[in-house]
């Protein structure tokens, strides 16, 4: 019993193994002989594994110590060497270091080439990364830090094709490659403390010619953390010339589609002043942006975005080669509701335009903005025609639609330097709105500014852009200073305005390009110079005559002033058009100066109609006196005009009738044995009927030896001498002339502005003499040529 006893517990021992007590003495005396041998074998397997697993540790320790050593120049020979097969491009590299034990790779003087292998693709200074190593057990590929300084690369688009597409189409050739991309992977990406320094990326469109050139460019991002294949991006930026940029990406790696969020505030525009010099003849750009979007598309049409937010600029300013302002805005918001690129769709809110100011120059072959943009070369590029064709027909038709366009507080002036006294309008406090801005439909515009010192302009326009052929334009102008105008005048007329204020109504409609404006004319205390004689004016107009007439009493002048034209015509300018319809009007106001003058002064139509005086008596009359003082109160109110007056009388009638009156008066002095007459004399002359037996007895009696006269008066005339009745007609003739002249005097117009022309030949009613009357002025302005 007592040996099974022990044999037991020898059997336990052995299967316990390693667990003996390290003192025991397996060699007793109760041990058998096969048991010690079985236990010695036991003791050499097991130190053999220990020499085996520490030569293994020690070779894999040795291992990753010569691999530590060595990897950054192998790395550096293998990745030149092969790098065609591996990213199809040469790659050089000044230095490669790849620290294991820190988990950092740096790589210094990188440079790739192009696809033709001669051409500078990429290059940089330095490359350096830091990658948590021990983090790649759990599946994350963790980058502390990804710093990269001096880059330089060119991007050429020529086409649909980029010089670094045939990069992309390397590594998706492989169908089984893609196949793979296709599983879901578990592995997260996270990208810490990236950083872009002092980089130079040059773009440029072979098909277009365009080149952008971005210097200096600056990039910090915090953190790009990419789960499975879904990224979220978060960026926030700090630009050095002022501004923050904020951004969040959410990116599909499966369907290539993207959502970005792009929150910019204060960004200074100078910065991208470079790039628009390369489209632009600008020498500085500036302003400051802020701006809220939200982005959706596609990576693989770059065109398939839809956008929406607010863009919001502040002191928005641009100056020309020389540095002369071009513009200047203090506030321009644009809500955008939906940018469609795709379908040419774009609608925006209420676009606010606040304190723009600008000067808009005209010379005579150009303007201010005609070199604004840079001229460039054929822009077809080595497009084939099959692409610009299929581009064409797919291209949807552009759809613009805007709420509001308002423009508020601005201030526009308008110089024109084509004529030989420049001219300079300022237009002020300019309040412009459109409501409902579209492409394809009528617009209504409302403007509303002031016009040099003090001038209100008011303006409807509705019409569409689409056809300018048809419109309808309503245009108030009110108190603006004429002598704003001047050089226009001048040029044309040759007159400078000095002084006056003007107020214009116009309605304006072009149908089918024929156009038909109603003007309304209210001029006040308008004051012209003298006519430059030294040249030649385009319309001759005896301009101040014309305003002399037309001025009221009040120093006012009203017109309607009918333009029409064709603005088919090559030479249609509508400014000339209102000058040649000035002049038709002034020279119909010349060719019948008094009625016009009438008409402005307000007075009787009949005022400067003939009077008709009796061949006897020679006095002016009462209907005379009240006619004269008439007329005398028009010449006070028209202080440049002079008065022209004119007798008429038939000759042969007159002669007849002052020897009739002269043989009545003889024959009553006779019968009366009277030798001087009195006013009643003359009166019982005057009722002396022709056919008087006894007068009619004395003139037979006188004319004795007429043999066959019959007619009174003919026998009359025969009694005295011609030559004395006809100096006796003049003599009464000057006696009137005189006795006007007086008239007037004592109303206080002088005589030097009345003008007697020779006797008249107007044809007299029977027994009548006139006296008519017209309108002169300074012999240069009734010039008309």
């Amino acid at each position: 019993m007592e040996n099974s006893s022990a044999a037991g517990n020898d059997q336990l021992f052995a299967q316990q193994g390693n667990m003996e007590p390290a003192n025991m003495d397996h060699s007793s005396a109760a041990d058998t002989p096969s048991d010690k041998k079985r236990n010695k074998k036991k003791k050499s397997k097991l130190k053999k594994a220990g020499i085996i697993t520490a030569i293994i540790a020690g070779s894999l320790v040795l291992l990753f110590l010569l691999l530590a050593i060595f990897i950054s120049p192998i790395a550096h020979h293998v990745i030149e060497k092969h790098s065609k097969e591996i990213c199809h491009r040469i790659v050089t590299m000044e230095d490669l270091k790849i620290n294991l034990f820190k988990g950092t790779v740096d790589i210094s003087g990188f440079k790739a080439l192009e696809e033709d292998d001669k051409t500078t693709f990429l290059t940089f200074n330095r490359l350096y990364c830091d990658i948590s190593l021990w983090k790649l057990i759990s599946r994350t590929v963790q980058l502390n830090e990804i710093t990269l300084r001096n880059p330089n690369t060119t991007i050429i688009q020529n086409g649909k094709r980029f010089n670094f597409t045939d990069i992309i189409e390397f590594y998706t050739k492989d169908k089984k490659k893609k196949k793979e991309e296709k599983k879901e992977s578990s592995w997260v990406v996270d990208l810490r403390n990236i950083s872009l320094h002092s980089g130079n990326i040059v773009y440029k469109d072979a098909q277009v010619k365009s080149e952008f050139d971005l210097r200096d460019l600056s990039v910090s991002i915090p953190r790009i953390y990419f789960s499975t294949r879904q990224t979220n991006v978060g960026l926030n930026l700090k630009f050095a010339d002022g501004g923050l940029l904020n951004l969040k990406l959410l990116y599909s790696l499966k369907k290539n589609t993207y959502d970005l969020s792009i929150d910019l505030r204060n960004f200074a525009l100078s910065s991208i002043s470079p790039y628009l010099r390369q489209f632009l003849n600008i020498n500085q750009f500036g302003g400051s942006l802020t701006t809220r979007l939200q982005l959706n598309g596609n990576l693989d049409h770059i065109l398939y975005v839809i956008a929406q937010g607010n863009v919001s600029i502040s002191n928005l300013y641009a100056t020309d080669t020389h540095n002369k302002q071009l513009a200047r805005v203090d506030k321009l918001n644009i809500p955008i509701k939906k940018v469609d690129i795709r379908n040419n769709q774009y609608q925006f809110g209420a676009v606010t335009f606040t304190g723009i100011t600008t000067q808009y120059d005209v010379y005579k072959d150009s303007h201010s903005f005609d070199n604004l943009v840079r001229k460039r070369g054929n822009t077809s590029g080595n497009a084939s025609t099959a692409d610009t064709n299929s581009t064409t027909k797919k291209s949807a038709p552009v759809s613009l639609s805007i709420d509001r366009i308002s423009i508020k507080n601005s201030n526009i002036t308008y110089n024109d330097h084509t004529m030989r006294k420049p001219l300079s309008i300022p237009i002020t406090g300019l309040n412009a709105d459109v409501e409902n801005f579209a492409l394809n439909r009528p617009l209504n515009v409302k403007l509303r500014a002031i016009v040099g010192d003090g001038g209100q302009l008011q303006a409807d326009w509705r019409g569409s852009l689409n056809d300018l052929y048809n419109q309808d334009i309503t245009l108030s102008l009110k108190n603006i200073k004429m002598n704003m105008t001047s050089p226009y005048c001048y040029e044309y007329l040759a007159y400078a305005i000095e002084d006056g204020v003007l107020s214009f109504v116009s309605r304006t409609t072009i149908a089918n390009q024929k156009l038909n404006s109603q003007n309304k004319i209210d001029i006040y205390n308008c004051r012209v110079s003298k006519k430059d004689k030294s040249f030649k004016p385009e319309f001759n107009i005896p301009l101040r005559a014309g305003l002399y007439v037309l001025a009221d009493r009040k120093g006012r002048i009203q017109l309607d002033l009918p333009v029409t034209g064709d603005l088919s015509s090559p030479n249609f300018s509508y400014r000339k058009i209102i000058f040649k319809a000035i002049g038709n009007l002034f020279v119909k106001v010349l060719a019948a100066p008094i009625d016009f003058i009438v008409q402005a002064v307000g007075g009787d139509p009949d005022v400067f109609a003939d009077i008709e005086y009796e061949i006897h008596p020679q006095g002016l009359g009462s209907e005379s006196y009240d006619k004269l003082n008439k007329i005398a109160e028009v010449m006070k109110i028209k202080s440049e005009m002079k008065l022209t007056l004119q007798q008429s009388i038939d000759k042969e009638e007159n002669i007849q009738e002052y020897a009739l009156f002269r043989a009545k008066r003889d024959y009553y002095m006779q019968k009366h044995n009277k030798e001087q007459l009195t006013m009643e004399d003359f009166a019982a002359i005057s009722d002396i009927k022709n056919t008087d037996t006894r007068f009619v007895k004395y003139v037979e009696n006188r004319a004795e030896g007429r043999n066959g006269m019959t007619d009174i008066k003919a026998l009359c005339v025969a009694l005295y001498d011609r030559a004395e009745i006809e100096a006796q007609i003049d003599a009464n003739l000057e006696k009137r002339k005189q006795q006007i002249i007086q008239h007037f005097a004592a109303q206080g117009i002088d005589a030097r502005r009345l003008v007697f022309l020779e006797l008249g030949t107007k044809k007299t009613p029977k027994g009548k003499t006139l006296l008519s009357f017209g309108a002169e002025f300074d012999e240069d302005e009734m010039n008309l040529e």
